[in-house]
């Protein structure tokens, strides 16, 4: 099975249309991988393949004319009986329910109101949304037959975003094997009958708030940034040191956090500034507001000493409204420092991230047209126009953001990519290092808005 996985050994195959042999093989792997880790015998698993289960050529003629050849020998070897015979029921995927029935294939995709008949066959819903995320209008994975790329809509107001033209869509096999790497390091499991924790279940699957994966590379990325920092100072490091956890009490945080265990086992440096303009928190904004219990709050890890900037919006009625960067009930706090905080979740909710963080500045960047977010969006853009060009808005919030996420939903950008970014700008020299740990101001981020060094500051797409 190692050669159909999308590796550095194995790269993407240049095929014409779908790659369907490799599609399918990762296909019937998810499901595989599914079945059982929910506890049951391959011996039951249904293994016809979607084009059996709904007749075969005979009855499936009217459909095979509008589908692509390489489509339709993916829906020959790709597996789906098991989606109409398994008791309890058993979803493909965390986000995705299984293959969408034949009369399916052509609903809910978005079209414009200009288009014929003769094009709406190019667009086909390969796979239905999984309903039990509670996504009102849930559309599924959507494959392009002109392009032979597909983009997984959890809604279908996801449309107006991802078929703007601008949006970059992806082969289907780059999106199995990214769904394939979740459940290899535990970000999606499969459990059986006997699971009784407290992650939301979608039949089979749940999604932890983090995995032991996450916690080791988000440890050892900033070990490598600390380690590059105290190579590079002239003269010996300081001999004061500084905890990442000496603002935060650790009974403030839950039992087994992400930000608890983080905390208590990140290294101790020797120099102030780990990045432009941030050094160690030494303060909590947020460690007044009442939160629900089990919910984990905003948490502050690296500041500036100067405060954050406050984005506004304009009303219809004229007037400036504030766009806060954290829901409520922390958007009574106007006034708190600009940096670096680990973003308030519910580790036990639908979309349950405890390593996802924000960088907020004192500043707006973005209005010259070079920012961008990893799905390569100018900041603050409206999205959901169509056409080749974008107008950018200044904002102090979408530094390193994802975007539109191709793989999965409402999860702001992973700590340890990050604290791996800066790792990378000090080893490579384009951030300085002098006595007090990494140099420049604040007005150093400026660069991601500059025609030189915007690449330098957008994290590629992740999960």
């Amino acid at each position: 099975m190692s050669q159909w996985r999308v590796t550095a050994e194995h790269p993407l195959r240049e095929v014409e249309g779908l790659d369907h042999e490799r599609c399918a093989a990762l296909h019937n792997l998810i499901i595989e991988r599914g079945w059982t880790a929910s506890g049951r015998s391959l011996t039951d698993l249904d293994r016809r393949s979607w084009w059996e289960c709904y007749g075969g050529d005979a009855k499936l003629l009217p459909h095979a004319a509008k589908l692509s050849p390489s489509i339709i020998a993916f829906l020959k070897a790709a597996w789906h009986g098991y989606v109409i015979t398994a008791q309890p029921q058993h979803a493909f995927f965390r986000y995705l329910a299984g293959l969408c029935s034949p009369d399916d294939l052509w609903k809910n995709a978005h079209y414009g109101d200009d288009e014929d008949d003769s094009n709406k066959r190019r667009y086909v819903t390969l796979y239905m949304a999984n309903w039990a995320l509670g996504t009102s209008h849930p559309l599924g994975l959507v494959f392009d037959q002109q392009t032979s790329t597909a983009m997984q809509h959890i809604s279908i107001h996801d449309t107006s975003v991802t078929m703007n033209g601008r949006q970059i869509w992806l082969p289907l096999e780059l999106i199995l094997e990214a769904f394939l790497n979740m459940i290899d390091q535990g970000k999606t499991l499969a459990v059986d009958s006997s699971y009784c924790g407290e992650q939301e279940r979608i039949e089979p699957w749940i999604m932890p708030s983090y995995t032991i994966c996450d916690l080791d590379e988000t440890l050892e990325a900033f070990n490598r940034l600390t380690c590059a920092v105290e190579a590079r100072m002239p003269g010996d490091p300081s001999n004061k040191t500084r905890r990442l956890g000496d603002a935060i009490e650790s009974s403030a945080l839950p039992p087994n956090s992400f930000a608890g265990r983080f905390l208590a086992r990140a290294r101790e440096i020797r120099f102030s500034q780990v990045a432009p303009g941030l050094r160690i928190a030494r303060q909590q904004p947020f460690y007044s507001v009442n939160v629900e219990e089990g919910q984990i709050r905003p948490i502050l890890l690296f500041e500036s000493s100067q405060e954050a900037h406050q984005d506004t919006e304009r009303a219809p009625w004229g007037e400036d409204l504030v766009i806060s960067p954290f829901p409520q009930p922390f958007r009574h706090i106007s006034n708190y420092p600009a940096g670096v905080y680990l973003t308030e979740t519910d580790p036990h909710g639908a979309h349950p991230f405890e390593d996802g963080c924000k960088l907020i500045l004192p500043c707006t960047i973005g209005e010259y047209g070079w920012a961008r977010t990893s799905d390569g969006a100018l900041f603050g853009e409206n999205a959901h126009a169509k056409g080749p060009t974008a107008s950018p808005v200044a904002l102090s919030t979408q530094l390193y953001q994802q975007g539109f996420n191709h793989f999965i939903q409402t999860h702001d950008v992973q700590l340890k990519h990050v604290l791996g970014h800066w790792a990378d700008m000090v080893e490579k020299g384009k951030w300085e290092v002098d006595v007090d740990g990494v140099a420049g101001g604040i007005e150093k981020w400026r660069e991601a808005d500059t025609e030189d060094h915007w690449r330098d500051y957008q994290l590629p797409m992740s999960w």
